[in-house]
């Protein structure tokens, strides 16, 4: 098992920061198909990007004080997991409002992006922690571009709800490496409350 004080790979901080940003505008492209399929008018429809972004801020706010209670990988998980479940949710959405609910709950997975952030304080100093910091920001600023270029193709070619079928199984296949790879069962903590095994 690694150890609490190991960094875990930069792929996987890196892919789960990607998604945590991808998500915000890849529907983008999609509302009006989306208004139109359930039947509602644009303005509610519209929430799903914005009300998302609120959303997310008030995670933000949240998640760091939390997973430095309980530790970074079991919040992570949990993150992942709600964000897998309510991307289900928003797929087989049958109203607007359904949509909206579950859209809100997907705001869990910008967890991954504050936590992939501490985790590389935790467990790196200096140039090193900067280094990383910086491959992880690129990551950030590529995604939400790429973002809505892909769902305009999702939705073209598949649909607007193959969009949401791609960020569950997006979450689904992060849960694995967010297990293995970060830290402990125990879960990362604040480097003052790091400890090894053994």
């Amino acid at each position: 098992m690694r150890k609490a004080s190991a960094p875990p790979s930069l792929t996987t901080l890196i892919v789960i920061t990607a998604t945590s940003t991808v998500t915000l505008n890849m529907i983008v492209p999609s509302l009006t198909n989306i208004a139109r399929d359930l039947e509602a008018d644009y303005a509610p429809v519209s929430l799903a990007p914005g009300g998302y972004l609120a959303v997310t801020a008030a995670v933000q706010l949240g998640v760091g004080p939390l997973a430095d209670r309980i530790g970074r990988r079991p919040v992570l998980l949990v993150a992942l997991a709600v964000f897998t479940l309510a991307s289900l949710g928003c797929a087989m959405a049958q109203n607007v409002w359904m949509l909206l609910a579950f859209r809100m709950l997907q705001a869990a997975v910008v967890s991954g992006y504050v936590l992939s952030l501490a985790i590389v304080r935790d467990t790196n100093e200096g140039g090193d922690a900067a280094r990383l910091l910086g491959r992880i920001s690129m990551a950030m600023a590529l995604a939400p571009m790429l973002g809505p270029m892909l769902g305009s193709v999702l939705d073209a070619a598949f649909g607007w709800r193959m969009i949401f079928v791609l960020y569950a199984v997006a979450g689904a296949g992060l849960l694995c490496p967010a297990w293995t790879d970060v830290g402990k069962p125990s879960g990362l903590r604040p480097r003052a409350n790091l400890t090894t095994d053994g």
